[in-house]
Parts: structure tokens; C-alpha cells; sequence
């Protein structure tokens, strides 16, 4: 894994490029007699290195790169988290037009279990909304924070304002340090539940939430379900990652 450069106020930058260095557990060794010593060649790994290219894109990793312009906001120099979706919608080609209204994730899992990688990771999308006070909702607040977010009320705008200002993890990721992966299900309006993921998607989930993970030296804490968060339909993010 390259280490990251740290910019002036310590944070690490988001760097190009960045390798996932658990490629050589997943090695097929060969080896080969060589008659005239009978001895082995030296074993050699015939796997190709995962990496995030010069442009921000997952390489060599089976992800299919559909690049949606509309969705690339700023540049994103510090990734801290990860955020999981579900679209509300059935089919890959309705989510992507979605996303040309510049509302979106990163990455999108289709049913099938492909992985569509839609922004480059060197930007941030609007994929999170407005964040939740995290002190509020984990119960973490001293008192005077207390009483200064109380008298915020209902209004989610003056929560995240207030919310943004603080480092991470004393707020929740927000679409400035954040990678959104969208998985496509829909939502039982009549019933109040959202689709599951089937098991292709489930698998693809953990193979990009692990490639992420260990490129920018995230941990399980920093993987979130969306309406956690933010004020989102309840169990949008429910039961796709399972913590290991």
C-alpha cells in the first residue's frame, strides 16, 4: 500500500497511485520442474495488482468503468469513509440516467453482481444529504453541546452546518470525505421494506468495501448505512455489509 501524503494540517492526501496489497493472498503459484536440475522455478505470483489509477479508477479488479461527468463535484483529498445506498430503483441503466441529474454515488452493484464504478475517487459526489449530529445520536454530547444542538430544533440545515465544522470521527462522513456505493434495490412503499440484496451482490459488497478498506486504511467503523446518518428512508443501508 503507498503511504499517503500529509498535508499541512496532518491529514493525508488523496493520492494517486494506490495499490491493495492483499492481491498476494489470492495467488495462483506455479511451479515448474526443470529436468535437467530437477528443481523448482521459483514460485511466481500470476495475479494482476489491484490498484486506483492515475484518474481515480479501481483497476483490475473486474469493475466496469461508466463514468457519469455530471456526478463530479470537487476534488475529494481525503477519504475517511464509507457510505452504503440503496437506489430505489430495478434496473442499472435507470440508475445511471439518475445520476445524470448529478445526485449519485461512486460505485453502483447491480443485481447481478457487477460493480459499475461511476466517479472517479480523487472527487466527492452528492450522495449523503444532510448529516445527523453524531453526539446527538450516539449519546456522546456533553452538556453544553447538548443544549446548543437542542435549540437547532427540526432544522437539519443548522445541525449539518454546525456538524461539518468537526473533525472526523467526532462527525459522521459527509459527501466531502466519503465513498458512496449504491446497491440496486427497490423500495415496498405499501409494506415499508426495502429489497434485499441477493448473494451476488452481497459478495461484490465485501470485494469493494475490502479493496477500499485496505487502500485508504479504513476500518469496519468507518463503513456506515446511509440512513444512519442522514435523514433517509430507515434500513436504506441495512444488511448489505456484514462486519467481520
Amino acid at each position: 500500500m503507498s503511504k499517503n501524503v500529509i498535508l499541512s494540517n496532518g491529514e493525508r492526501e488523496n493520492p494517486s497511485p494506490l495499490i491493495y496489497d492483499k492481491h498476494k493472498k489470492h495467488c495462483i503459484f506455479r511451479t515448474k520442474t526443470l529436468l535437467s536440475e530437477e528443481k523448482k522455478e521459483d514460485e511466481k505470483c500470476t495475479v494482476s495488482v489491484v490498484f486506483i489509477d492515475h484518474e481515480g479508477y479501481i483497476r483490475n479488479a473486474g469493475i466496469i468503468k461508466h463514468t457519469v461527468p455530471e456526478l463530479e463535484e470537487g476534488r475529494m483529498p481525503k477519504i475517511n469513509a464509507i457510505i452504503l445506498h440503496r437506489t430505489d430503483s430495478s434496473t442499472i441503466n435507470g440508475t445511471l440516467a439518475s445520476f445524470s441529474k448529478g445526485i449519485g454515488a461512486h460505485f453502483i452493484v447491480e443485481k447481478d453482481g457487477n460493480i459499475y464504478q461511476a466517479a472517479s475517487l480523487f472527487v466527492y459526489t452528492s450522495h449523503v444529504g444532510k448529516i445527523k449530529s453524531r453526539c446527538k445520536e450516539e449519546k456522546t454530547w456533553s452538556s453544553e453541546e447538548k443544549k446548543k444542538i437542542e435549540a437547532f430544533g427540526w432544522n437539519a440545515k443548522k445541525i449539518h452546518d454546525h456538524e461539518k465544522i468537526k473533525q472526523y470521527p467526532y462527525r459522521y462522513p459527509y459527501n466531502m470525505d466519503s465513498v458512496g456505493i449504491e446497491v440496486i434495490a427497490l423500495y415496498d412503499k405499501k409494506n415499508k421494506k426495502w429489497e434485499s440484496a441477493t448473494d451476488s451482490q452481497k459478495k461484490s459488497i465485501e470485494k469493494l468495501v475490502d479493496i477500499i478498506k485496505n487502500i485508504y486504511e479504513l476500518e469496519d467503523r468507518d463503513v456506515y448505512e446511509h440512513d444512519k446518518i442522514s435523514y433517509k428512508t430507515e434500513g436504506e443501508g441495512a444488511d448489505l455489509y456484514s462486519v467481520n
